[in-house]
């Protein structure tokens, strides 16, 4: 995966997780697992997106420029396909014009979802979501972000 450093011990982090989830024989601790799943991946892409972001703005800009980018990424939470997109663009319009070409129909249902089911959760609505849905919406969302890393 091509995330800078934080992103990808994020990433081991989580893949670590999964695979005690998976291992986990009580389906009730599993249903517990792919929920707190859930809000982790959700995290992941904010965190990882960012740190896309600010590594490549670091080298580039000047201090004061790269002080405010890091301030707007502050508020970059709960990023759907749209406003990834608007993010990417604002950089570079052909960037934004190759990530929507590039995203898979499954990769974006995939953010969507977690960000559904990220949603019920801090809300304390019901979610039915399961650990191997919240696994296939992970490995989504990890080739959506390597393909974001890939632009910068």
């Amino acid at each position: 995966m091509l995330v800078p450093g934080t992103a990808r011990k994020l990433v081991q982090e989580l893949d670590q997780l999964f695979d005690r989830a998976r291992k986990q024989p009580d389906l009730q601790v599993q249903s517990d697992y792919a929920k707190f799943l859930v809000i982790r991946v959700s995290g992941l892409v904010e965190q990882v997106v960012t740190e896309i972001v600010l590594a490549y703005t670091q080298p580039q800009a000047n201090p004061t420029v790269t002080a405010h980018v890091a301030w707007r990424m502050n508020s970059f939470q709960n990023p759907n396909i749209e406003r990834i997109l608007q993010l990417v663009g604002s950089f570079n319009s052909n960037w934004r014009e190759q990530l929507e070409y590039l995203l898979t129909v499954e990769e974006r249902q995939a953010l969507s979802s977690i960000n559904l089911q990220r949603n019920k959760i801090a809300h304390g609505q019901q979610s039915t979501v399961s650990l191997g849905q919240v696994d296939q919406y992970y490995a989504q969302i990890k080739a959506l972000i390597t393909k974001i890393a890939g632009l910068f």
